[in-house]
C-alpha cells in the first residue's frame, strides 16, 4: 500500500478561475473527490488537502505531504485566460524537476491525453507553491481551461474516463498494475446528448436512436420539439416536421437570461450539440446558459449579446 496526497485546487474564499457560474475550485474538488474513491478501491491510502469547499493555505498543502511521508503528491486544477480561445490539458512539475517527478507526470499525462482533450500542451515546468515545496514526486494538472466552451464540455462528458485515467497513471507509478477500466456505457456516444435525445423522444415522439450522437436526426428532433413548443404554448400552428424554415423562424419567441421551461431546454440541448456546454439542463437561462450563448455567439460571429438565441443556434445550416 502507497500513500498518495490529492490536493484539490483553490477552496473557500479562493475560487481560482471563473467562467460565468463555474467555478475552478468545485470542478478540481469533485475531481479530487473522484480519485479518492478510485485509489481507495485499489487498496491506496489517500490523504486529501481538502475534501470540502474550505481553503487550505498553500504551504499548509506541502506540509500535509511531507508529514504524511507520502509516495506521490497530485495536484488538481482547471486552467484560466482572458481569451476564450486558450484550450487544451497540461501537466506541471517543479522548476528544476527530478527524474522521479517526471516519470510520475510522464505515467499520468499519457492516460489523459488518451482519454481526449481538445489539445496537448505538453509537460512543463513550474514554481508552485505546492511542487517546490512537496518532499514527494509532485505533479500538478491543468484539466482543461475553464474560461473554453469546449473545454468545459470535454471536461464533464470524459469526467469518468479522465478519473480513471488518473488513477491508471497512479498506479503505473506506484508500480502497481492499473485498476480495469469500469465497463462502456450503453450508448456509443455522449451520455450527455443520449439523453436529450430520451427526453426528446418521451416528449415529443421524436423516435429517435439513443446512440449519444448528435447527428442530423437529433438536431431535427431538436426543432421538433421546438415547433410543438411554439404551437402548444404560443397557438403557432406550425408543421412539426424538424425543419427550421421561414415559418418556424418567423414564430420563434426567444429567450435570455431569466427565462425558463421547455424552449430553454431545447436552446440548452441545441448548444451542447454544439459544443458549447451549458451546464446543467434544467430549462432555467442562468448565468452558466448565458456564457455559453454568448461564447457560441462570439465563435460564430454573431452579436454576443446573449440576445435571439434560438435564430443563433439554428442560423447555420441543420
Amino acid at each position: 500500500m502507497s500513500t498518495v496526497v490529492i490536493d484539490a485546487g483553490h477552496g473557500g474564499h479562493d475560487s481560482g478561475a471563473v467562467f460565468g457560474g463555474r467555478m475552478e475550485k468545485t470542478d478540481a474538488l469533485n475531481m479530487a473527490l473522484a480519485l479518492r474513491n478510485r485509489l481507495q478501491a485499489q487498496g491506496q491510502r489517500v490523504i486529501m488537502t481538502r475534501s470540502t469547499d474550505v481553503f487550505i493555505p498553500l504551504n499548509e498543502r506541502s506540509a500535509i505531504s511531507n508529514r504524511s511521508n507520502a509516495d506521490l503528491f497530485v495536484s488538481v486544477h482547471r486552467n484560466g485566460f482572458h481569451n476564450p480561445s486558450a484550450n487544451g490539458y497540461e501537466t506541471f512539475v517543479r522548476t528544476n524537476p527530478r527524474q522521479i517527478d517526471l516519470r510520475a507526470a510522464q505515467a499520468v499525462h499519457n492516460r489523459i491525453v488518451a482519454a481526449g482533450v481538445q489539445s496537448n500542451r505538453g509537460i512543463k515546468h513550474g514554481n508552485f507553491t505546492v511542487l517546490r515545496n512537496t518532499n514527494a514526486p509532485a505533479i500538478l494538472l491543468e484539466l482543461g481551461f475553464i474560461t473554453n466552451a469546449r473545454d468545459n464540455q470535454l471536461f464533464d462528458q470524459n469526467f469518468n474516463a479522465y478519473a480513471d485515467a488518473i488513477t491508471q497513471g497512479v498506479m503505473e507509478f506506484l508500480g502497481q498494475a492499473p485498476p480495469p477500466l469500469p465497463p462502456p456505457p450503453p450508448t456509443t456516444g455522449d451520455p450527455v446528448i443520449a439523453t436529450v435525445q430520451r427526453t426528446l423522444n418521451e416528449r415529443y415522439g421524436a423516435g429517435l436512436a439513443v446512440d449519444g450522437l448528435c447527428g442530423p436526426l437529433t438536431r431535427r428532433g431538436l426543432v421538433r420539439g421546438l415547433q410543438s413548443e411554439l404551437n402548444s404554448q404560443f397557438g403557432r400552428n406550425l408543421v412539426v416536421d424538424g425543419t427550421f424554415g421561414p415559418l418556424t423562424r418567423a414564430a420563434v419567441v426567444n429567450v435570455r437570461q431569466g427565462s425558463r421551461g421547455n424552449i430553454v431546454w431545447i436552446a440548452q440541448a441545441a448548444l451542447h450539440c454544439r459544443g458549447f456546454g451549458p451546464g446543467a439542463f434544467d430549462g432555467i437561462f442562468g448565468p452558466r446558459t448565458d456564457a455559453a450563448v454568448r461564447a457560441f455567439q462570439q465563435n460564430r460571429g454573431l452579436s454576443a449579446d446573449g440576445a435571439d438565441v434560438i435564430i443563433g443556434l439554428y442560423h447555420e445550416s441543420q
